[in-house]
């Protein structure tokens, strides 16, 4: 992480929505995630993806769409961003967590993102976002590391603890 993404970080924890933006009004907008794992026990691995603006490591997340619920959207955001298809692990949400999303040009929005454990079925060689992401596997423990949300670090550690137990 550069000096400027850690000033970014650190700004981010005071920034509020932008008063002025249309979709925020002022309530959290949702958002779905895929938190996709591959593995069993002490292999277990979850991926993750590149955010497109900073490069920092993220799940797989977006807006859920008129025609989809939660779980619809995080597969769907699993395969635009990552190239991956899965079955959900239970269509109840793991948990979310709520970070402020920068849109320089239409005002920042406060997010709430319901995250879906997803177990990997397959891996694609080409998907509609390759060529503005990385998607690479970590170990469990290394990955929440690599994550700069602390929501979403709990979430994952929620997972694991939850995998280890089934």
């Amino acid at each position: 992480m550069t000096p400027l993404d850690k000033l970014r970080k650190l700004l981010d924890l005071f920034r509020q929505p932008s008063e002025t933006s249309r979709l925020g009004r002022g309530k959290p907008l949702r958002q779905a995630a895929a938190a996709v794992f591959r593995g069993e026990a002490e292999k277990r691995e979850l991926l993750l993806i590149t955010s497109r603006d900073t490069g920092r490591w993220i799940v797989p997340k977006g807006w859920i769409e008129n025609d989809e619920d939660g779980p619809a959207a995080a597969l769907r955001e699993a395969w635009e961003e990552a190239g991956v298809t899965g079955e959900l692990v239970s269509p109840r949400s793991i948990g979310h967590y709520r970070y402020v999303k920068q849109r320089p040009r239409r005002g920042d929005v406060l997010c709430d993102v319901d995250v879906y454990e997803v177990n990997l079925k397959e891996e694609k060689k080409q998907w509609p976002e390759k060529t503005e992401r990385t998607r690479q596997w970590f170990p469990v423990a290394e990955a929440i590391g690599l994550v700069d949300e602390p929501g979403l670090k709990d979430l994952i550690r929620a997972a694991m603890d939850l995998g280890e137990a089934a």
